[in-house]
């Protein structure tokens, strides 16, 4: 048995060193080793790949047969392996192995030292169990641990080398140097994972904050008309009953507007293209928006070019970035007729057809966007409206206008009202 140990911190002193009498063709797997490894630390962020790509270079380097990667887990003081190479690998992943002496990876983590051992079966700390998984014979093995600032990230492992003979002290440098290079390369995909879960935990939050309180005002609408019908009934009164389920016809109109949005946002539609009025369009939806209770005493205009031929489009696309957009543009001069009771609410709907494209624009002369917000407007959740507004609105109609291949914009001076314009690209039928 030999037991070759080396300083991980020595690393970069012996390494020239161990390898100034190596061959030309070892010297340039460890080049080209350490070049793919490099660029393993930067341009890929999937720890599982990382794992991967980083063993399959390990064995390469050294000439192994096989190899496995072992990572440390600090909450239970143990190995894991992470990735075992072979037919029976999925077996492997499932063995632990204690951080100390009764076992090869676990003397490597435990002194932070490579462990070389020429032939398994004269080392007792060698565990013939993963052999017995994997039926695979193993007769030496080099393994080396991966520290990234005195840290311990893992043990790399590899096992029989090709040629029939043990692992050198060559081949205990180059995996060292990899390992360091690894250990990195880990610690990048690691961290990115964190980040990524942290921010999918705060979108989540963000979401929930920025929806709670429109259902919660969405329910409140519905129980307050359940128990007007409630009085209705017992002392039939038909004007109550018929403006309670106004009410609760509106509130269901709310929830399936959310959902339809939040589903629109969540993933990518299809354009449904079909031959299409787009002025009748812009009229309807300027009709039933003119008709809600929100718009009473705001004047709606519509101003179409007749000009404009049936359009191959996405109708219902359309329908919905228009309505979403006249909504917004409702609620800016409602908030703008709060602070100032005589105000006269005005939005004005146009339509264009400019270089094969159908262009809408919807303008008001609501209370206007502040300049530090018009980037933020697009984000989803993100509303100025407090708890009567969900955040979805706006960046579901750019969303549904990019899926069609389109844009939509927003010019806003804060006080004087907003101007939002839609372009979507669309043929002549």
């Amino acid at each position: 048995m030999s037991d070759s140990s080396i300083n991980q911190s020595q690393l970069f002193h012996f390494a020239p060193d161990a390898l100034e009498g190596a061959d030309r063709d070892a010297l340039l797997r460890l080049v080209r080793a350490v070049v793919r490894v490099g660029g393993i630390i930067d341009s890929v962020h999937n720890l599982s790949s990382v794992l991967e790509l980083i063993m399959k270079e390990s064995e390469k380097a050294v000439d192994a047969e096989t190899s496995s990667l072992l990572l440390y887990d600090p909450e239970n003081n143990e190995l894991i392996f992470e990735v075992a190479h072979g037919s029976k690998g999925d077996e492997v992943k499932k063995v632990r192995l204690p951080l100390d002496e009764n076992s090869i990876a676990g003397t490597a983590a435990m002194n932070r030292s490579p462990v070389n051992v020429t032939d398994v079966r004269e080392d007792s700390r060698w565990n013939w169990t993963v052999d017995e998984q994997t039926r695979f014979f193993t007769r030496n093995i080099l393994a080396v641990p991966m520290m990234r600032q005195d840290r311990l990230i893992g043990i790399l492992e590899v096992l029989n080398k090709k040629n029939g003979s043990s692992f050198s002290n060559e081949d205990i440098n180059v995996l060292l140097l990899l390992g360091t290079l690894a250990a990195m390369a880990i610690e990048n995909a690691q961290l990115y994972e964190k980040n990524i879960q942290a921010e999918r935990l705060a979108a989540l939050g963000q979401a929930v904050a920025g929806i709670s309180h429109y259902v919660k005002n969405v329910l409140g609408g519905l129980e307050g008309s359940l128990t007007l019908v409630e009085n209705a009934i017992r002392e039939p009164d038909h004007d109550t009953l018929d403006r309670a389920i106004d009410v609760m016809k509106r509130s269901c109109g709310r929830i399936s507007d959310l959902v339809k949005n939040m589903l629109s946002y969540s993933g990518a539609r299809q354009s449904d293209a079909a031959a299409t009025d787009a002025n009748q369009v812009i009229l309807e939806v300027c009709d039933l928006v003119a008709l809600s209770q929100n718009a009473r005493g705001i004047e709606i205009n519509s101003e179409i070019d007749k000009r404009i031929p049936t359009l191959l489009t996405d109708r219902e696309m359309l329908e919905r970035i228009v309505l979403n957009l006249v909504r917004n543009s409702v609620d800016a001069v409602l908030q703008k007729k709060n602070d100032m009771q005589d105000f006269a609410g005005k939005i004005s709907v146009r339509t264009g057809y400019l270089s094969g494209a159908l262009m809408v624009t919807v303008e008001d002369n609501g209370i206007g966007i502040p300049e530090h917000e018009q980037l933020k407007i697009w984000g989803p959740f993100y509303s100025t409206k407090g708890s009567s507004g969900t955040g979805l609105g706006l960046a579901v109609s750019r969303k549904l206008a990019q899926d069609c291949g389109g844009a939509l914009r927003c010019v806003s001076s804060p006080g004087s009202g907003s101007v939002f314009t839609l372009s979507i690209p669309a043929q002549p039928v």
